[in-house]
C-alpha cells in the first residue's frame, strides 16, 4: 500500500470521508455505498465504459478484443476503488493510466488467474467425477472470491493469490461481514453470467437494443458498488490486516495533537522572550494566560506547562501559572494531584500560598487524610495567620487538635488547643468538639 501523504480534503469532501471512517456499521453506510458509483469519477466511467462495451458487442469479429481490454480495464479501476477505499478516501478516484495498465497493476491479472484456474479445476473436475463434485468445487472456489479479492488488494502476492492458508485467514480477518460480502458479491457473480449468456452473436436479438447496454451499465456499477463494499469492510478491519491509511481517526488525532504541540512550543518561546526583558513579566503573563485560553484549558495542558516553566531561572512565571494550575485541580476536585502541585510550587517558593481561604482549607483536608502533616500543619498554622477571622476558624482549629493528637502524637497541645474551643457555645461543631475532647481526656 503506499505510505505517500494525502492531500488536504476539499471543504465539500470531508464529510463524506468523516462519514466513512468514524462509521464502521455496514447497514449505516449502505445508502451512501449503493450511491457511490454514481457519484465523483465513478458514473462517467460506468457510463463510458458501458457504452464502448456495448459499441464492441456488435462486431463479433473484433468485438471480442475489444470486450477482453475493457472488461480488464474495468476490472482495474474496480481495484482501483477497492484500494482507494481501504486508504480511507470515501469518493471514487480519477481513473489514471497506472491503474487501468495491468503491466503496472496486476491485480487484475491475478484476479483472472484465479478464476481462469477455478474454471479449468471445474471442468477437469466434471470431466474426470462427474457434475456434482464440479459443481461442489465450483461453489467451494465461489466462497473464497471475496478472500481472494482482499489478498490480492492488500498483498499483491502472485504465491499468496493461492494460498489457502492467506485465503482463510483473510476470511477469519473479515469476520461475519464476509457473509454479507459473499451475499453482494452472489449478486455480482449472477449479473456477470447473464451479461454473457446475452451475447448471442448469432442470434442478433440482444445485440443492437438498449437492454444490452443496460445490462453493461448494471454490472460495471454492481461491480464498483462491491468493491467499494469490500475496501469499507476491510478499512474498518485494518488493524487486524497490519494496514497503514492515510484517513483515520488515529491520524486525525495525531494530526491534531502534532498542530497542539506546534502552538505550545510557540506559546513557550514567546513567554520566555518577554520574561526575559526588563519591565515584561506583567506581558508575558498576560500572553501565558491568553494563549492557555485559546488552547483550550485543561489539566493536562497546564500539567505540561507547569513541567516546562518550572525549569525556568524566572520563577514568579512557574508559580503564577501552578496557581491557576492549582485552582483548576481544585475546580475539577482533583484534591490528590492539587496537593502535590501546592508542593511543587512551595519548593519553589516557601512563601507561595493558595488563592482563597477555601483552597487552604481542601488542601490542609487532602494533607491531613495522606498524613501529610507537616504541609497539613503549614497549611493550617498559614490560614489562621492570614484569616484570623473567618469563619472556618473553628473548623480549621478543630483539624488542627486532630493534627496533633492523632498524627503527631501530641496530646497535650491537642487538648491545650481544644480548651479554647470549647468557648464557642453556639458553633455548630461544638458537639462533636465535646465528644472528641472526652476522648482526648481517655488519652
Amino acid at each position: 500500500m503506499p505510505n505517500s501523504p494525502p492531500k488536504q480534503f476539499i471543504l465539500k469532501e470531508q464529510a463524506r470521508h468523516a462519514r466513512m471512517i468514524y462509521n464502521s456499521s455496514i447497514w449505516q453506510q449502505f445508502p451512501y455505498i449503493l450511491i457511490y458509483p454514481l457519484q465523483g469519477h465513478a458514473l462517467p466511467i460506468v457510463l463510458i465504459f458501458a457504452f464502448i462495451l456495448w459499441l464492441f458487442s456488435w462486431n463479433p469479429i473484433f468485438g471480442s478484443f475489444g470486450l477482453i481490454v475493457f472488461l480488464g480495464w474495468s476490472l482495474n479501476y474496480a481495484y482501483g476503488v477497492l484500494e482507494h477505499t481501504i486508504l480511507g478516501y470515501a469518493i471514487p478516484p480519477a481513473l489514471s493510466f497506472k491503474m487501468i495498465w495491468s503491466i503496472i497493476n496486476q491485480r487484475s491479472l491475478k484476479q483472472l488467474f484465479f478464476l481462469g484456474l477455478m474454471i479449468a479445476i471445474y471442468f477437469t473436475v466434471q470431466t474426470s467425477a462427474g457434475q456434482i463434485p464440479a459443481f461442489l468445487v465450483l461453489v467451494s472456489f465461489f466462497l473464497l472470491i471475496p478472500a481472494n479479492i482482499t489478498v490480492i488488494a492488500t498483498q499483491n502476492s502472485w504465491l499468496n493469490t493461492l494460498n489457502p492458508f492467506q485465503l482463510f485467514q483473510s476470511i477469519f480477518k473479515i469476520g461475519n461481514a464476509y457473509f454479507f460480502l459473499l451475499f453482494i458479491f452472489g449478486g455480482l457473480t449472477a449479473l456477470i453470467l447473464y451479461a454473457g449468456s446475452s451475447l448471442d452473436w448469432i442470434n442478433n436479438q440482444i445485440i443492437g437494443s438498449f437492454s444490452l447496454l443496460l445490462i453493461y451499465i448494471s454490472v460495471l456499477y454492481f461491480g464498483l458498488m462491491s468493491f467499494h463494499l469490500l475496501g469499507f469492510v476491510i478499512y474498518h478491519r485494518r488493524h487486524t490486516f497490519g494496514l497503514e491509511v492515510f484517513f483515520s481517526p488515529e491520524r486525525e488525532a495525531a494530526a491534531q495533537q502534532e498542530a497542539r504541540d506546534k502552538q505550545f512550543e510557540q506559546l513557550l518561546d514567546e513567554v520566555y522572550w518577554l520574561a526575559r526583558q526588563q519591565g515584561k513579566k506583567t506581558e508575558a503573563l498576560e500572553t501565558l494566560f491568553a494563549k492557555i485560553t485559546e488552547l483550550g484549558e485543561t489539566v493536562a495542558l497546564h500539567k505540561k506547562l507547569f513541567a516546562r516553566l518550572r525549569l525556568w531561572e524566572q520563577k514568579s512565571i512557574a508559580l503564577a501559572q501552578g496557581q491557576r494550575y492549582l485552582s483548576l485541580l481544585i475546580q475539577t476536585k482533583q484534591l490528590r494531584q492539587a496537593l502535590t502541585i501546592y508542593q511543587a510550587c512551595l519548593e519553589l517558593s516557601p512563601q507561595f500560598e493558595p488563592e482563597t481561604p477555601s483552597q487552604m482549607l481542601l488542601l490542609a483536608q487532602m494533607a491531613y487524610q495522606q498524613k501529610n502533616d507537616q504541609v497539613a500543619l503549614h497549611l493550617l498554622e498559614n490560614f489562621l495567620s492570614r484569616y484570623p477571622n473567618h469563619p472556618d476558624k473553628v473548623a480549621i482549629e478543630f483539624l488542627k487538635i486532630k493534627l496533633f493528637a492523632e498524627h503527631l502524637k501530641n496530646v497535650d497541645k491537642a487538648k491545650m488547643l481544644i480548651a479554647q474551643l470549647l468557648k464557642f457555645e453556639s458553633h455548630p461543631l461544638l458537639p462533636e468538639i465535646k465528644q472528641y475532647a472526652k476522648f482526648l481526656n481517655k488519652l
